[in-house]
């Protein structure tokens, strides 16, 4: 019986033994799967940000000669087009969306309604899907006019009176708003221009239709942020337009220009030229180099063409004129809808829509614009 029990407590020492012998191996392996599954130290730069790098957006110019139309391509379906060149350059513009796999447009922008910027917009309208057409808050007493606001009502595409301030895009990566115009009237249609600013990322493009000095003045009287990477520069680079206390405030690296090779107004004027040049812009022009893409990857810009080498000689420049207007003190009142001038006391001019005013400082300035004297006052 004492042998049996002490072979019993052997065995159980034997046992026990071998349990304490193991324990430690274990233990260290335990220990070392811990140490695996642990988090290491990650430096900021070592992480890579899922679905935060932008698409690549694309701006194209198309060479329309001498007139503007411009293609925004930008991700999430937010297509742009500005303006839509002559009436005989709606083959050009169609083909060119339709070569981009393009079928709708999500916003129309037509800055002004001179035949070089909505020749082709009844087609545009007619052949692709729009769904908002934005306009300046004047009109024009022109076929092509009419034309294109019937084709606007018949695509049933919303409308939008817009000016300064009125937002087209506002996403986390995407600002697109109206900068100017900011008056109801002006002497020029082309101061009631659509001009706006895109923000996509780190990177701005301004687009300003036929904007001239009066209106780009007012910009820079409202304090908006006007520094943008890329200008469209103004009215085909007319002499009026890119005045000196604009480009101070936008600064652009690269100028585009479209414009009509041999065009007989002389542009782009070599003031315009010289201005851009001494601000540091590299210019592109459409005339030289046909239609020009610029993409934009949200950090950086590159152009499909290289800067124009063609650097007019320096011309003298004339300070522009920054004392305020004041409209109140015009010496004629023009209605746009009627094409007749008035004088101020006229009592037509109580009736006249505020959007339809346009103003004149004298009897010459109002009939060299094609407006005729009123029966009722006689001014």
């Amino acid at each position: 019986m004492k042998k049996k029990l002490l072979s019993y407590i052997l065995i159980l020492i034997l046992i026990l033994s071998s349990v304490a012998c193991a324990a430690p191996e274990n233990t260290a392996q335990i220990a070392t799967i811990v140490t695996d599954t642990e988090p290491k130290d990650i430096e900021p730069n070592d992480i890579e940000l899922k679905g935060t790098e932008l698409d690549e957006a694309m701006i194209h110019f198309i060479d329309v000669g001498q007139a503007d139309c411009i293609l925004i391509d930008l991700p999430g379906d937010n297509e742009i087009l500005i303006d839509a060149g002559n009436r005989d350059d709606a083959d050009t513009i169609i083909n060119y969306i339709d070569s981009l796999g393009i079928d709708d447009i999500e916003h129309f922008i037509l800055t002004h309604f001179h035949e070089d910027h909505i020749g082709s917009a009844p087609d545009v309208l007619e052949e692709f899907d729009v769904e908002k057409v934005y306009i300046p808050g004047t009109t024009a007493d022109t076929k092509i006019y009419r034309d294109t606001m019937e084709s606007i009502e018949e695509e049933n595409a919303e409308l939008i009176k817009a000016k300064a301030g009125t937002s087209v895009i506002d996403t986390d990566n995407i600002d697109f708003e109206v900068l100017a115009p900011s008056s109801m009237w002006y002497s020029e249609m082309n101061e009631f221009s659509l001009v706006a600013k895109l923000v996509y990322g780190d990177t701005s493009f301004m687009f300003t239709g036929d904007a001239e000095s009066v209106s780009e003045l007012e910009m820079v009287r409202a304090g908006y942020d006007l520094d943008v990477d890329l200008l469209k520069v103004g009215h085909h680079g007319g002499e009026t337009s890119t005045s000196q206390v604009f480009l101070d405030e936008v600064t652009p690296e690269y100028a585009i220009i479209s414009v009509g090779e041999g065009n007989t107004y002389g542009h782009p004027h070599d003031k315009a030229l010289n201005r851009l040049i001494a601000a540091g812009a590299k210019i592109y022009r459409t005339d030289e180099q046909g239609s020009i893409v610029a993409k934009s990857d949200g950090s950086n810009i590159t152009i499909d063409k290289a800067a124009t080498t063609n650097i007019p000689e320096p011309a003298k420049e004339e300070p522009i004129n920054t004392t305020p207007t004041a409209n109140e003190n015009a010496s004629y009142i023009g209605n746009s809808n009627s094409h007749k001038f008035h004088s101020p006391s006229c009592s037509s001019v109580e009736d006249m829509n505020e959007n339809n005013k346009v103003l004149f400082n004298s009897r010459e300035e109002a009939i060299s614009a094609g407006y005729d004297p009123c029966g009722r006052c006689k001014p």
